[in-house]
């Protein structure tokens, strides 16, 4: 660093400051006066208090943009001190080649200059009437009547946008109709790219939080139809969808920024990397998420027409159901960012193939027994509380797992049985079940008179026994050599066979009683006199 760069760059940069501050303050102290001229000339009513509020405005615009320029102004000295740039030979020889060749040129450059400046100032109020007419229509609608917070924190962040967007965009045309040094426009492009970049980012996330609001709560009041009332159920994504489309906004915005100021540099790679990435992972969370509900509204709809029993073991079943999905989509998702950080995918897909082979066989039993639970659970052939017979195992089923089948049977003991061995299921339990008793007759009795009677008996205690559900069958079994055989059939609740049967036994044996015809064994052995002795 020369001492010659370091005067000159303090010369010029101290006297743009000194001339900035000279502007702001004699723009700061003269505003009420202009503006006072003005209003009186319109005629407003109280124009000294409007003047007087006017002017303490305007004055607090003028003090933050004589600030910023003047930290911009110091900023650039330092910086170009370091780099041991000479800003007084660059002005001067572009006021030698465009301010001083050509004085009428100048003064016509100076009041283009101007102009630019007016036509910026009128179209950033009209467009700042215009969004402020926008939001105020927003605000009336129904749909946005309990936005009204965001709408404002949107209009704050639109006028931040356009207020910056129209200054940026004037000092382009004033550098297109005047060029500055080179560095000052690359400057002036950078700056441009920054600040833009980073306010429409800012503008665009209070738009998709509005927007992503507004749609929850217009499926809150769209519950009744059918395809809405699912978007309801996801609201819980509501959250995860706002911080996607944070990062999404600011890591687009900075891959634009850094792909305008240096085209194709690996930040920009980068950025578009990260970009798919979040997409990858936000679209894996919405399909977990959608899936998860699809199951949910397939196994576990209409609880009011299943039994107790069969919806805790639906509800057994949509966890591991939901696991398995999760754990798939994981995977894919990992692979897939794995693709798009450019890492060879196939030693780890080989990898999980080889891994899934060693385990399918080294517990080929435990993954039968897990496969064969699953569709257990999912075909519902039976239930907890069912009474059913697998094998030579008849009992009530207490627990269905996803490996072990558990049963207790009379005796009151607990057979575990691994699903895999489970090849027929006989269910005692679903719908009905037949209560059958079978007693003898001697064949001197009227066989048709007594079964009249008990039917009629069997009738009137039907009343007394909730457990059956139609009147009782008597059949003529057999004709066997110590009576008549009569079998009874009388259907009755699923899983109250036995328990009926039992009754049943004691209210035939009370009617048989009373009729007088108990039922008797009779066995007649006939001998010849040579046997007897």
């Amino acid at each position: 660093m020369t001492a010659a760069t370091l005067v000159n760059n303090a010369l010029v940069f101290g006297a743009a400051l000194l001339f900035v501050i000279f502007v702001s303050l004699f723009f700061s102290r003269q505003s009420a006066r202009l503006l006072r001229v003005a209003l009186r000339l319109v005629r407003a009513p109280d124009h000294e208090a409007q003047a007087t509020a006017l002017a303490r405005r305007a004055s607090r615009a003028i003090i933050v943009v004589a600030t910023v320029v003047s930290i911009a102004l110091i900023c650039a000295a330092v910086a170009l001190t370091m780099y041991e740039l000479d800003v007084a030979p660059m002005l001067w020889g572009w006021a030698q080649g465009s301010v001083l060749r050509d004085p009428a040129a100048a003064l016509q450059l100076v009041l283009a200059l101007a102009g630019v400046a007016a036509a910026a100032f009128v179209i950033h109020r009209f467009i700042r009437v215009v969004v402020r007419y926008l939001i105020a229509g927003l605000r009336k609608s129904p749909a946005f009547a309990r936005h009204d917070e965001q709408l404002a924190t949107l209009l704050g962040r639109l006028l931040v946008t356009l207020r910056w967007g129209t200054l940026l965009g004037a000092l382009a045309l004033c550098a297109a109709l005047a060029p500055p040094p080179e560095l000052v426009n690359r400057a002036l492009d950078t700056v441009t790219v920054v600040v833009l970049g980073v306010l429409i980012a800012r503008t665009m996330i209070v738009i998709a939080h509005l927007a992503v609001d507004v749609v929850v709560h217009f499926a809150h009041g769209r519950e009744t139809h059918r395809t809405l009332r699912y978007v309801g159920r996801l609201e819980h994504l509501a959250g995860i969808t706002k911080r996607t489309l944070d990062y999404f906004f600011f890591v687009g915005a900075a891959t634009w920024i850094f792909d305008q100021v240096r085209p194709g540099g690996w930040l920009s790679e980068m950025g578009l990397i990260g970009i798919r990435l979040i997409g990858l992972v936000y679209a894996g969370r919405v399909i977990i998420e959608v899936f998860e509900l699809f199951v949910r509204e397939l196994l576990l709809a209409d609880p009011n027409k299943r039994s107790e029993a069969e919806q805790k073991q639906r509800l057994t079943l949509v966890p591991v159901a939901s696991s398995i999905l999760r754990y798939a989509i994981y995977f894919c998702m990992t692979v897939m960012g794995l693709q798009e950080l450019g890492v060879d995918t196939s030693p780890i897909l080989a990898g999980a193939g080889l891994l899934g082979l060693a385990v399918g066989l080294g517990a080929q039993a435990f993954v039968g027994d897990v496969v064969s639970g699953f569709f257990i659970l999912f075909e519902g052939m039976f239930h907890v509380g069912d009474r059913v017979r697998v094998g030579d195992v008849v009992g009530d089923v207490e627990e269905i797992g996803i490996r072990v089948l558990k049963i207790r049977d009379e005796a009151g003991v607990l057979h575990c049985i691994p699903n895999g061995e489970v090849r027929s299921v006989a269910n005692h339990a679903r719908l009905y079940v037949n209560a059958i008793v079978e007693f003898t007759l001697p064949y001197a009795a009227d066989v048709q008179r007594i079964v009249d009677d008990l039917k009629a008996h069997l009738v009137a205690y039907r009343e007394q026994c909730p457990d059956i559900l139609e009147d009782s069958e008597f059949v003529v079994q057999d004709l066997a050599a110590t009576g008549v055989l009569i079998r009874t059939v009388t259907r009755v609740k699923p899983g109250r066979d036995d328990a009926t049967s039992e009754l049943l036994r004691g209210e035939l044996l009370t009617a048989l009683v009373a009729a007088g015809v108990a039922p008797q064994s009779c066995q007649i052995v006939a001998m010849t006199g040579q046997g007897l002795r």
